[in-house]
C-alpha cells in the first residue's frame, strides 16, 4: 500500500502530451493511462473494455483495468481514473489525494490513491488514480434491498462516528478553524458574484451572522459529502470515495450535510421507482441515521442548526450554477437530474433554519 506522502513522489513515466482527451471516452482515458503505465513498467494492456461510472456534478470517472508483467499489484487491479473539468482545479486534486491518503495510512476505510497526474502529463485535465473500491454504493444497496435499510444508514452513521474519532492533530490539510466553513461558502460567493444573483447575495449576508455559531466547539476530521453515494459497500465491508470538501470542522458541520443530502436522496435516484421510494424513504433515514449518531456522540442543537442553513445555501447554490451551465467551461451533471424546484427546497430549508 502507498501512504499518503507517496502519492506525490512516484516516478514520472516517459511520456508526456498536452493534448487533451475527450474525458467522457473511457477507451481514450484507459489508452492515456496505458501509454503512461508502459513508460514506466514496459509491456501494458488494457485487460478488458474500460467503463465510465456514475460521478458527481463536475468530474469525469471511469474503471480502467491493466496488465502486464512487469505492473506491480496495486496497479493490476481493476483502477479508478478521475479527471476534473479544468486544469486550474490541479491544486485540488493534489488536495483530495492527501486527505484520502492520509485517511487510508491511519486505517479508515478508504481506497488508496496511487497517481496524481498534472494537467500537461498526458489527459489535458488534472485526474487521479486510485485503488477501486469492491462493490456497490450504499444508494444502490439501499434502492435494491430497502428492508435493509435500518442496516445500512446504522453503518453510514458508524463509519461517520469512526471518522470524527480519527486524530485530528495529524490532518495533513488546513488547520483554520474556518476552513470547513469557507468551503461551504465558498460555491454561493462565487456564484452570487458571477450570476449577479442579488437574492443569494442577501443570504450570504445573513449567513455570515452565523458563523461565531458555526465555528465553535472541538475541531474533528470532517469528509465533507458524506452519503450514500459516497460510500461503497461489499456485504459488511465498506470504503469511503470523493473526498473533494473534507476538512476540520465541528462534527455537526458533517452530520448536518449528511442529514440534508438523504432528505434529496431522491434526485440521486436511477428510475422513477426509485425516486419515489427515496422521496418516502428519505426523511425517515434521516432521523434514523440521527438518533443512531447521537447514542454515541450528542450534537449541539444551536451549532447543528447554524450547519442546517450554511449546507442549504450551497445546495441553492448548486442548483443555481448547474442550471446556468457551469462556470468557465467546466462540465455539468444532466440538468434534467435536478429540477429547478430543488433550489426553492433549499431556500425553504435555510429560512427554517435561520428561524430556528
Amino acid at each position: 500500500m502507498t501512504d499518503s506522502a507517496d502519492v506525490q513522489s512516484l516516478p514520472t513515466p516517459r511520456f508526456r502530451s498536452v493534448s487533451t482527451v475527450d474525458p467522457r471516452n473511457s477507451v481514450a482515458v484507459a489508452e492515456v493511462l496505458r501509454v503512461r503505465a508502459a513508460g514506466r513498467w514496459g509491456d501494458v494492456r488494457v485487460a478488458e473494455p474500460p467503463t465510465p461510472i456514475g460521478g458527481g456534478f463536475d468530474s469525469y470517472i471511469h474503471v480502467v483495468h491493466l496488465e502486464g508483467g512487469a505492473l506491480p499489484a496495486a496497479w493490476a487491479a481493476p483502477l479508478v481514473v478521475r479527471l476534473l473539468p479544468s486544469r486550474d482545479r490541479e491544486p485540488q486534486a493534489h488536495r483530495e489525494a492527501q486527505a484520502q491518503g492520509w485517511a487510508a495510512s491511519v486505517g479508515y476505510a478508504a481506497p488508496q490513491v496511487l497517481e496524481v497526474i498534472g494537467s500537461d502529463d498526458g489527459f489535458g485535465l488534472p485526474a487521479q488514480v486510485m485503488e477501486r473500491a469492491p462493490g456497490t454504493t450504499m444508494l444502490d444497496a439501499l434502492t435494491a434491498k430497502p428492508w435493509r435499510m435500518r442496516r445500512l444508514v446504522d453503518q453510514l452513521a458508524r463509519l461517520q462516528l469512526q471518522l470524527h474519532a480519527l486524530p485530528a492533530d495529524t490532518w495533513p490539510g488546513e488547520r483554520s478553524d474556518r476552513a470547513l466553513v469557507d468551503q461551504r461558502l465558498g460555491l454561493p460567493r462565487r456564484v452570487a458574484s458571477e450570476l449577479g444573483d442579488d437574492e443569494l447575495r442577501r443570504a450570504l449576508e445573513r449567513a455570515e451572522g452565523l458563523l461565531p455559531i458555526a465555528t465553535s466547539g472541538p475541531a474533528v476530521v470532517c469528509h465533507g459529502d458524506f452519503h450514500p453515494l459516497n460510500v461503497m459497500v461489499d456485504g459488511d465491508a465498506a470504503s469511503v470515495i470523493d473526498w473533494t470538501d473534507a476538512g476540520l470542522g465541528p462534527r455537526e458541520g458533517d452530520l448536518a450535510r449528511t442529514l440534508l443530502l438523504f432528505r434529496l436522496a431522491s434526485i440521486a435516484a436511477n428510475s422513477p421507482a426509485e425516486r419515489v421510494v427515496l422521496r418516502a424513504v428519505g426523511p425517515r433515514m434521516a432521523r434514523r441515521y440521527r438518533h443512531t449518531y447521537t447514542h454515541v456522540a450528542p450534537l449541539d442543537s444551536r451549532r447543528l442548526q447554524a450547519w442546517e442553513a450554511l449546507h442549504a445555501l450551497h445546495g441553492w447554490s448548486q442548483v443555481r450554477m448547474l442550471h446556468a451551465g457551469g462556470f468557465d467551461g467546466e462540465s455539468s451533471a444532466d440538468q434534467s437530474r435536478v429540477p429547478p424546484g430543488v433550489a426553492d427546497f433549499l431556500k425553504a430549508h435555510f429560512e427554517a433554519a435561520l428561524a430556528g
